[in-house]
């Protein structure tokens, strides 16, 4: 009797493993929210709040860092459970179920450091040369905030890296400018030491989550990892986290 029982206990332990199955994440480097550390675990805030919510949840996850034209593709196609930095918005909702926003920021214009302009907005944009990181929710905001403004000529480049590297550099010309992520902007210009590259406007404020394929994983699946951010704001982890990376939380979440 006791070996039947010992033997049940076994089998159900054994079926609660498997059905736990690891959780598969994309993301990309977009530092301080992700970023790869040279053979190290992936570092960041969204990977740490995403790596507390697996261990809250008592479920291994796997989180790989590449180019995020891969991982968006790889997201919509079902080939990964999730994928991150995402931000709230038409395109993405259509391939992802998107968790509660974890982060915020803003993203501004940045020019040479020559250039005179100063509280530059989308409008003032008409006629300029604007590099931008693309594929990327950076390009969707700046298209949807372009809607209206003419003769605006939009590059889009692999990486925020080599988009400042080229504006530091005359790239884009003597008046073009490009748009990017506040908070990666600061972090890459102090991680480049660029000298000629500053601030001149901004373009609006923005807000990342995770996104979960639609193809892959159940609404039930996705409520019970959100819900799970949904603890940790609670007992002040999210914050936590953002606060050690010099981000901020949504309001809610303070």
């Amino acid at each position: 009797m006791q070996l039947r029982i010992c033997l049940l206990l076994g089998c159900l332990l054994w079926g609660t493993q498997a059905g736990a199955q690891q959780w598969q994440f994309a993301t990309e480097e977009f530092p301080p929210f992700t970023y790869s550390r040279g053979g190290k675990p992936p570092g960041g805030a969204v990977t740490e709040m995403v790596q507390a919510a697996c261990m809250h949840l008592g479920r291994q996850c796997r989180i790989d860092v590449m180019p995020w034209s891969r991982a968006l593709r790889m997201g919509e196609e079902g080939q990964v459970d999730g994928i991150f930095t995402v931000i709230l918005a038409p395109e993405r909702e259509q391939a992802f179920h998107i968790t509660r926003m974890l982060v915020e920021s803003r993203y501004d214009i940045y020019g040479p450091l020559s250039s005179l302009q100063r509280n530059l907005q989308a409008a003032d944009l008409r006629g300029r040369r604007v590099g931008v990181y693309g594929p990327s929710g950076t390009l969707l905001v700046l298209q949807r905030a372009l809607q209206g403004v003419a003769d605006v000529q939009i590059e889009t480049v692999a990486n925020n890296q080599r988009l400042l590297l080229m504006l530091e550099v005359g790239r884009f010309g003597r008046d073009g400018v490009v748009v990017l992520n506040r908070d990666v902007a600061r972090h890459l210009i102090s991680w480049e030491q660029l000298r000629n590259v500053r601030q001149l406007g901004e373009l609006e404020s923005v807000a990342y989550g995770v996104g979960f394929s639609r193809k892959k994983v159940s609404f039930e699946q996705f409520q019970e990892f959100d819900r799970a951010l949904g603890d940790l704001a609670e007992q002040g982890v999210l914050e936590q986290i953002a606060r050690r990376h010099g981000v901020s939380v949504p309001q809610a979440h303070q």
